[in-house]
């Protein structure tokens, strides 16, 4: 059962009591006083409807023929509204899970619409540091899920690689060229001196010295990129397509979209500039897209590649950004608005900063003077599985504190350590059973009733929440719904096999147990896959 499911029955009982309400949320309870599902229907109903009987709403909802079928008890609590399974239909999820196996939780919720998630889209001027490590993680887990959930999902990495960057970029390679090859040259104090582009400019051959800093800016930009998509590809983060703002320029669009906004009176002149009308679509002040030296600012490439992303026929734009970018939301909003699309139909997800720690002690990071740890070398140290976990453990929108020493522990405080420990002990057990002669037709043949210990129900449980935990993931772009769901089942596992043995003398209970057990494995397997994180065969 899926919270939906429930969801579609309690507007059906509400609608049959006159009442035509869908503004409240099903969600699968966080503890297990509070049930297998939640609602906050009565706090949502009483904001509007003031002269309504809760009480006999709730006894309405409790003699429903559906809900005496698969709940045991429904009560009120705090104002929220709790559903307690039934054994047998907790029972039920193993067929279930047997029969769909890596399908279990999967939807066509997305209805197959396409979606552009654009994601990373770091400027080519260095290394990937940990905060565009945070958003590969975030992109690549929600291209998953998504794509899990009936969408047809296109993963885009946007090339910022033009502009006075780049060009400070070709200044600083060209001085490091020369440094290295004791010709005098300063490296400008805004440019970029990180020990990356010295190992750049020590590769090059000879004869270069009077080559312009064009000539190194290209040669920077094929190294940085390769650099870049090495570390991804490393990180399991594949993009579908690369788009760069240069060949953007070079195509027209930038001034193709200026003629259009200006044919719908959204551009005018002032001090020499050229405005966007931007108030007019909810920005709190106009906003210049050409200045007085008939330069572009950034929000000009930035409506044109919007334009461009609309006019492929995109249902949903999911962009990715850094903090750094939080006040560039209301702009592109508008811009999105005055270009015909609804703002709606523009996500804009903001990726906070992680900072990290080795134990007690922060590390600093200056990316501009090259003092910062890559996300190659955070792999390098903690493994890809790790650095993932860690960065999709919490909200995009909260702050990361990331502990180095945590991640690097082979031990159950280290939370990925942890779950594949359960992951591979899970497939052990299975392995051990098919040993002991128990196949697959006595496992789906089980008695399932005999799983009668309460961690066991509590396993089925949770097991039963996955397709709702999945469905609220794609459903509020937040991945950090799946990771602590693994992390807490991970956990039951471990309690489970440690106090009960799975295979014993007692046939009929080891095959309801080793289905069971499969069942976990499956979607333990399902749910490293979402994030992106591997499932290995032994530890």
């Amino acid at each position: 059962m899926k919270a939906e499911e429930l969801k579609t029955k309690l507007v059906e009982i509400l609608s049959g009591a006159g009442l035509n309400y869908e503004n409240f949320n099903v969600f699968p309870s966080a503890k297990k006083e509070f049930g297998d599902f939640s609602t906050n229907i009565f706090l949502k109903i009483k904001q509007t409807e003031k002269n309504i009987s809760i009480k006999k709403l709730i006894i309405l909802i409790q003699k429903n023929a559906w809900m005496k079928e698969n709940f045991e008890k429904i009560e009120e609590k705090n104002g929220f509204l709790n559903f307690f399974l039934k054994d047998s239909i907790v029972y039920s999820v193993i067929n279930e899970i047997l029969s769909k196996k890596q399908d279990y939780g999967r939807s066509d919720s997305g209805n197959k619409k396409k979606v552009l998630i654009e994601f990373v889209s770091a400027n080519p001027t260095g290394p990937l540091t940990i905060a565009h490590g945070r958003q590969a993680a975030f992109g690549e887990a929600l291209s998953r899920i998504l794509a899990f959930s009936g969408w047809q999902v296109t993963k885009e990495y946007y090339l910022n690689d033009c502009g006075r960057q780049m060009e400070l970029l070709g200044i600083s390679l060209k001085s490091h060229y020369l440094k290295i090859r004791g010709m005098p040259a300063e490296i400008p104090q805004d440019g970029y001196h990180g020990e990356y582009l010295k190992e750049i400019a020590k590769k090059l051959p000879d004869g270069y010295e009077k080559k312009e800093s064009g000539f190194f800016e290209g040669l920077a930009k094929q190294e940085i990129m390769t650099m870049i998509k090495d570390d991804l590809r490393e990180f399991g983060v594949v993009f579908d397509r690369w788009f760069s703002e240069a060949e953007l320029r070079k195509s027209g669009r930038v001034e193709e979209v200026i003629r259009m906004l200006e044919e719908k009176g959204l551009i005018y002149e002032k001090d020499d500039a050229i405005w966007f009308k931007s108030t007019l679509y909810g920005d709190d002040k106009d906003r210049v897209i050409r200045k007085k030296d008939n330069s572009y600012t950034y929000l000009a490439p930035d409506i044109a590649y919007h334009q461009y992303k609309i006019n492929r026929g995109y249902d949903l734009l999911i962009n990715l950004w850094g903090p750094d970018h939080a006040g560039y939301v209301a702009r592109i909003k508008a811009a999105v608005n005055a270009l015909g699309f609804s703002p709606e139909k523009l996500q804009i997800i903001i990726v906070q900063l992680t900072t990290l720690y080795r134990g007690k002690e922060k590390i600093s990071m200056s990316t501009r003077k090259g003092q910062f740890i890559t996300l190659k070398q955070l792999m390098d140290e903690v493994g890809p599985d790790a650095a993932k976990f860690f960065f999709l453990f919490r909200k995009a929108d909260s702050h990361l504190d990331f502990d180095i020493e945590i991640a690097r522990k082979k031990t159950e405080e280290n939370p990925v350590y942890y779950i594949q420990y359960a992951y591979v002990r899970a497939k052990h057990i299975l392995e051990f059973a098919k040993e002991k002669g128990i196949d697959q037709k006595d496992i789906a043949g089980a008695d399932f009733s005999l799983l009668r210990e309460p961690i066991e129900l509590d396993i089925l449980k949770k097991l039963k929440k996955f397709p709702s935990i999945v469905q609220q993931a794609a459903t509020t772009v937040e991945v950090s719904k799946i990771a602590p769901y693994i992390l807490d089942l991970s956990g039951t596992f471990h309690s489970y096999y440690q106090k009960f043995r799975v295979v014993d003398e007692n046939l009929k209970k080891s095959c309801a147990r080793t289905a069971l057990v499969q069942c976990l494995f499956i979607v333990m397997h399902t749910g490293l896959e979402l994030l992106g994180i591997s499932q290995p065969e032994k530890m």
